[in-house]
């Protein structure tokens, strides 16, 4: 038992070692993956800069060339844990990820606009404002058309009705290819009971579970990072509402 304690914490400290760094935060647009002109980089800076002075909402962009091998979802709360987007007492900052080799993206949204800008909303941003654009290859209209539709939505612009989510989930679940509810049973059965003849192995088993079943929402901590350079998040706090997405 020791030992697959021993061997299980210098995996976790290898995987910290090697994970994939989160960038600087240069400003509103953080473009390290090279899609956007300097003229469309220009264009969407002003455009968040002006939403924020204006509504105190800090809407951050971070592209990346690739995810090498990390969870979609972790690598974006380490991003928002680091960067501490929005106002401290209003955790009203927005986090858009997206990496183009895996051809993934996340709406990280702060605790004070999760409300507003709940989790369905966020889905239907991605699936019917973002991918469209990305799918044709027009990055930066994809973008734009994405920014427009979450300040929208913050500032009662927009409105995406129940109705409208609800439609384009099902649309959704048309496209994607389904698992036979019998295999995901088998899957399931087997993987935990296999954990649960392991002599003793309450802590190896409780980690795994916990990776298992912790891919919903997480919880939003203190890093120690703070602001960078000139531009600087406010402090606010994103806990694991929005959703992903891909093209």
């Amino acid at each position: 038992m020791k030992k697959t304690i021993i061997i299980f914490a210098l995996i976790l400290l290898i995987s910290q070692v090697f994970a994939l760094k989160v960038p600087k935060l240069k400003g509103h647009v953080n473009d390290y993956a090279n899609v956007l002109s300097s003229s469309e980089e220009n264009h969407l800076e002003n455009y968040l800069s002006n939403f924020e002075a204006t509504s105190t909402v800090q809407i951050a962009l971070l592209t990346i060339k690739s995810l090498q091998g990390e969870n979609l979802e972790d690598y974006s709360m380490r991003v928002a844990d680091a960067w501490k987007l929005g106002n401290k007492e209003k955790d009203n900052g927005v986090l858009l990820l997206i990496s183009m080799q895996d051809k993934k993206l996340r709406l990280e949204v702060g605790y004070g606009l999760e409300s507003s800008l709940t989790d369905a909303k966020s889905g239907y941003i991605i699936r019917n404002f973002i991918v469209p654009g990305f799918k044709s290859g027009s990055y930066f209209n994809g973008i734009v058309a994405g920014m427009d539709a979450i300040t929208g939505v913050i500032s009662d612009q927009l409105v995406i009705t129940d109705e409208q989510i609800a439609q384009s989930q099902r649309k959704q679940a048309r496209k994607s290819p389904q698992i036979p509810f019998g295999l995901i049973m088998f899957i399931l059965m087997f993987v935990f009971g296999g954990l649960g003849r392991r002599r003793r192995g309450g802590l190896f088993t409780a980690l795994f579970l916990g990776s298992m079943l912790g891919g919903g929402r997480h919880q939003g901590g203190s890093s120690g990072f703070g602001g960078f350079g000139g531009f600087s998040g406010g402090g606010g706090g994103i806990g694991g509402g929005g959703a992903s997405g891909g093209w």
